[in-house]
């Protein structure tokens, strides 16, 4: 029984990113998270990107054969999908892009980058689900976070080596380090 239920959870581990790939996220802007996680953006259009030289965001929306540029101030909206796949999410007044999405998310951003980083290095940060606040990815965080709702998380987070990077992404699972541990607490 073991056995099978270990060889199910990993099929299901490795199956996920295929099936993430057969529902892409439409482009446009998204007014909410669940907005979101219906896959309706408002609105929709073949392609979205931020910022303009207003600091908006624009989403091309098809007009016949024309193409319309609607421009939204981010704070109305809580994130885009670029025509590319890309999944971005505004959180007090900072982009965020979206690597991960479950009950624990995970994001990428160039913002607040220390004294001496290189540029264009990604800083990562997580949130409880897609309406959750956003907190840097770091060990502590994590345990203040998940402590009382998942101890075999947090437990695996001890285990972590000196060194090791949460944000580490293993291209055979198409999951991030932090991602495989929190799902393998979750079967355990």
């Amino acid at each position: 029984m073991k056995a099978a239920r270990f060889f199910f959870s990993l099929l299901l581990l490795l199956a996920r990113p295929a099936l993430a790939q057969l529902h892409p996220i439409p482009p446009g802007a998204y007014r909410t998270a669940e907005a979101y996680h219906r896959r309706q953006p408002q609105p929709a259009g073949t392609n979205a990107f931020y910022p303009d030289k207003r600091s908006q965001l624009v989403v091309e929306v098809p007009q016949g054969a024309r193409t319309q540029k609607v421009r939204l101030i981010p704070d109305s909206v809580w994130g885009y999908a670029s025509g590319k796949g890309r999944t971005f999410r505004f959180f007090r007044g900072e982009e965020y892009q979206l690597l991960y999405a479950d009950t624990l998310c995970l994001y990428s951003s160039n913002i607040g980058l220390a004294k001496g980083a290189p540029p264009g290095a990604p800083r990562y940060f997580f949130s409880r689900g897609l309406k959750g606040l956003i907190f840097p990815l770091t060990v502590r965080y994590l345990r203040e976070m998940y402590e009382a709702s998942s101890p075999a998380f947090v437990a695996a987070l001890g285990q972590l080596r000196f060194g090791q990077s949460l944000a580490d992404f293993d291209r055979k699972t198409g999951l991030y380090r932090v991602t495989t541990l929190y799902r393998e607490a979750a079967v355990h």
